[in-house]
C-alpha cells in the first residue's frame, strides 16, 4: 500500500493508511471506469477492503462526501443496517473495534485522529471548504464532549496537494490569509498559493494548545505518481482509511 501505519497502543493495534494508484489497480476488471456516484463507491471500497485486508474483514463506513463539516459516529446499530447506508457527510469516528472508516481524496486532505489511551478513532475528508469551516476541530471537540481529553488526541495528516501547486482565487485566499504567508500567500496576477494541510495543522495548534501530537506527511499527491489528483486531471480516487484492530 502507498501509505500504511500501525501504532501500538494500550487498547490494540491502530492501522491507518492511503491506497493510491498501485493498491486500487486490483480493481480495473471490476471497474472499467471509476465510480459516478457514492453507492458504487462504497461497493467499490468493500471490494478492495476484502482484497487486502485478512480474515476477520472489517466492517466498512464511507460517505456521500459534501465538501461541509457534518460528522458521523459509528455506533452498534449502525454496523447492523451497514449494508443499506450510506451517509452523508466529510468526517467518522467510532469507539468501535473492527471498523474501518474510509474517506475519498484527490486533492484534499485526509486527517486521521486517534486516542493513544481509550478506544477511539476518525477520519475528515478536508478540502478548503471543509478547512474553512473547521471540520477537524469539530472532530476533536467531539472527542471531548465524549470525554476525551485533548492531551490524549492525536492527528496525522495524510497525502494531499501541497501549497506549491494549489493555485487559488483571492475568495478563496481571503479565507486562510489570516493564518500566516507560509500556509496563504500571493503568486501574482491574482491567483494565490493555499497549503490546506498546513492551514488545518495551524488552526488546531490555535484551538487545542495541549493537543498530543500532529504529525503531516508532506506528502504531495500532485508531484507523486502514486497517488490521484484532481489537478492532475485523473478521475481516480484515493481511499484513506483507520482501523482499530482488537
Amino acid at each position: 500500500m502507498e501509505f500504511d501505519n500501525e501504532i501500538l497502543l494500550p487498547y490494540g493495534r491502530i492501522r491507518f493508511g492511503t491506497a493510491g494508484k498501485q493498491s486500487l489497480d486490483c480493481l480495473k476488471k471490476l471497474f472499467p471506469s471509476y465510480p459516478k456516484n457514492p453507492t458504487t463507491w462504497k461497493e467499490y471500497t468493500e471490494i478492495w477492503v476484502k482484497e487486502k485486508f485478512d480474515s476477520p474483514l472489517p466492517n466498512v463506513f464511507t460517505l456521500n462526501q459534501v465538501h461541509g463539516d457534518s460528522l458521523h459516529q459509528v455506533l452498534p446499530d449502525l454496523v447492523y443496517t451497514n449494508s443499506e447506508l450510506v451517509l452523508e457527510g466529510d468526517g467518522l469516528y467510532t469507539e468501535l473495534p473492527n471498523s474501518i472508516l474510509v474517506v475519498r481524496t484527490a486533492d484534499c486532505v485526509p486527517v486521521y485522529l486517534y486516542s493513544n489511551k481509550r478506544p477511539f478513532v476518525a477520519i475528515v475528508h478536508s478540502g478548503w471548504k471543509g478547512t474553512s469551516f473547521g471540520i477537524t476541530e469539530l472532530m476533536i471537540e467531539r472527542a471531548i464532549q465524549s470525554g476525551f481529553s485533548e492531551e490524549e488526541i492525536y492527528l496525522e495528516i495524510g497525502p494531499y496537494i501541497q501549497g506549491a501547486d494549489y493555485e487559488v482565487e483571492k475568495d478563496v485566499a481571503n479565507l486562510f490569509i489570516p493564518l500566516g504567508k507560509e500556509v496563504c500567500h500571493e503568486k501574482g496576477k491574482g491567483k494565490f498559493l493555499l497549503d490546506v494541510g498546513l492551514a488545518i495543522e495551524t488552526r488546531v495548534k490555535a484551538r487545542f494548545q495541549k493537543i498530543g501530537g500532529i504529525n503531516n506527511l508532506r506528502t504531495n499527491v500532485f508531484q507523486s505518481p502514486l497517488y490521484f489528483s484532481h489537478r492532475a486531471k485523473e478521475e481516480g480516487r484515493n481511499l484513506n482509511f483507520i482501523l482499530w484492530e482488537s
